[in-house]
């Protein structure tokens, strides 16, 4: 497939970090990211994976047709840079559906497009919301299949829902944390929710993801 990362970098993930400075939300929702990119065989001719990262800015900070390996993959991710600013999200779904899923950096014809968006919060300033569903729902009518997750209690449920990909289930196409340290709690609940959206098969089993790429079905071990 190929898959793009539509990530926030608003101030409000740092601006909540913990006083005692033991962890960072921004770092911990890299480490997450990365650690999706393990459930895909990543190549020119597998999975492509770009990456768009939003605040008051937006930026395509790496295409599909960029690296071609897991590892360039991950380390790019987790080189990507703070901007703490405002949450443009409609901004940010315009950019993956122009610019991300674009045949000039990489998109294809003939496999699947899969988005994957994680935010811990709304559209800000409030009146970007409804632009924002507008966007969701372009990108979704041009063969992309969208993930949401949410993380922190000041989500909008209603939202994330909406933006996600039919059936539009909680646990299955929209997933929540309570904070960054609980992403390491839905991993492989994304995971399995990834696969559904884009091939309506289960894709785990106990010690196993199955991942696929048109019609080639790879096994790849997972440590839960």
């Amino acid at each position: 497939m190929d898959l793009c990362f539509i990530v926030d970098s608003s101030g409000s993930i740092r601006d909540n970090n913990p006083a005692d400075g033991s962890f960072d939300n921004w770092r911990l929702q890299l480490d997450f990211l990365a650690q999706l990119v393990d459930l895909f065989t990543i190549a020119p001719d597998a999975t492509r994976v770009g990456a768009v990262v939003f605040s008051e800015q937006v930026n395509l900070m790496f295409a599909l047709n960029t690296y071609e390996d897991a590892e360039s993959v991950k380390n790019a991710i987790l080189g990507l840079a703070y901007l703490g600013q405002t949450t443009n999200t409609p901004e940010a779904f315009r950019v993956t559906r122009e610019q991300c899923f674009s045949s000039r950096n990489g998109d294809r014809p003939n496999v699947q497009n899969l988005a994957i968006f994680i935010s811990d919060g709304v559209p800000f300033p409030t009146n970007r919301k409804d632009p924002a569903l507008r966007e969701a729902e372009l990108l979704k009518n041009t063969r992309v299949s969208l993930v949401a997750i949410g993380v922190t209690d000041v989500i909008d449920l209603d939202f994330l829902r909406t933006i996600s990909s039919p059936p539009q289930v909680q646990g299955q196409n929209y997933f929540v944390a309570v904070d960054f340290t609980a992403l390491e709690e839905i991993r492989r609940a994304v995971g399995e929710g990834t696969c559904e959206v884009v091939q309506g098969i289960s894709c785990f089993t106990d010690a196993v993801v199955v991942s696929w790429c048109g019609d080639a079905c790879l096994l790849h071990w997972y440590h839960c």
